[in-house]
């Protein structure tokens, strides 16, 4: 047993030292895992970076998850370009790995990860070789975290987690979504007030556990003092991740495909407003 605990914190350490410290190393990294949506309609438009939970993007039976592509395309649709990237698998990552190590705060916390949202714009650019109107961070409860952040970080900020940002790549959002967020003590995004002053889309539910409307209400007006231009939208009987299909065996977690499509429906008519500022 002593044994066995000990290759599980060295692991974890060489984990925490795969540190892919500039953009363009960490946007190599999770390239290979990234898929992109495209809307149908040409000419200016925004870019959506969805960040999932921390279950990553295969589910508990060994399946993809369809989460983030769901909204990745419900976004295309409603507009926009749309890019989902899997923070888990390139680093060696597996489901079990991360339910038990990502969702616990034992590697890759929030801070940890926010660079990925950096480079994602990069590969979408990379991809699509063109310039977005405006760019909008969607997060689903570990990625909410992991969005919240780097709004805490700032447009100043020379370092995001491990990454090293270059004043000409610092990512600066237009538009933010956060589902149901981690709201717990590792998540010091709400400690300053965020210079991000665009809307924000907070949609949480009422039998959260990990982070309860209440929390999540009280660290985004950390955030953002007041709650100005908040929508805060909470969905009433519902656990954490009700929008997901694939759970955790055991899991505490219902999914509810009523108020899943609602909740698609609330995400894609903030986007399509998204959509109308770039015209």
């Amino acid at each position: 047993m002593k044994r066995s605990l000990s290759v599980a914190v060295l692991a974890l350490i060489a984990s925490a030292c795969a540190t892919y410290p500039t953009i363009d190393k960490r946007a190599a990294m999770l390239a290979p895992y990234a898929s992109y949506h495209a809307p149908q309609t040409q000419g200016p438009a925004p870019l959506v970076i969805l960040m999932s939970g921390c279950g990553g993007m295969i589910g508990a039976d060994g399946n993809p998850n369809t989460i983030m592509e769901k909204y990745a395309a419900a976004a295309a649709r409603s507009g926009a370009y749309a890019v989902v990237v899997d923070s888990f698998r390139p680093r060696g990552i597996d489901f079990q790995s991360a339910i038990h190590t990502v969702c616990t705060g034992l590697q890759l916390r929030g801070k940890a990860r926010a660079g990925d949202a950096l480079a994602a714009e990069k590969l979408a650019e990379q991809h699509w070789k063109t310039e977005f109107s405006h760019i909008v961070l969607a997060g689903w409860s570990h990625g909410s975290w992991t969005v919240m952040e780097l709004l805490a970080a700032g447009p100043g900020a020379k370092s995001v987690g491990n990454l090293r940002v270059e004043p000409s790549a610092a990512l600066t959002p237009d538009a933010v979504i956060l589902f149901y967020p981690y709201c717990g003590f590792l998540n010091g995004a709400g400690a300053k007030a965020w210079t991000f002053q665009g809307p924000i889309l907070l949609a949480t539910a009422e039998k959260d556990t990990i982070g309860s409307p209440e929390a999540c209400r009280k660290m985004v007006e950390g955030g953002r003092p007041g709650l100005l231009d908040v929508e805060d939208v909470v969905f009433q009987g519902m656990t954490h991740a009700f929008d997901e299909e694939s759970q955790a065996e055991g899991s505490s977690f219902v999914y509810d495909p009523e108020t899943s499509a609602r909740a698609e429906a609330l995400y894609a008519r903030f986007i399509a407003q998204q959509v109308a500022r770039a015209k």
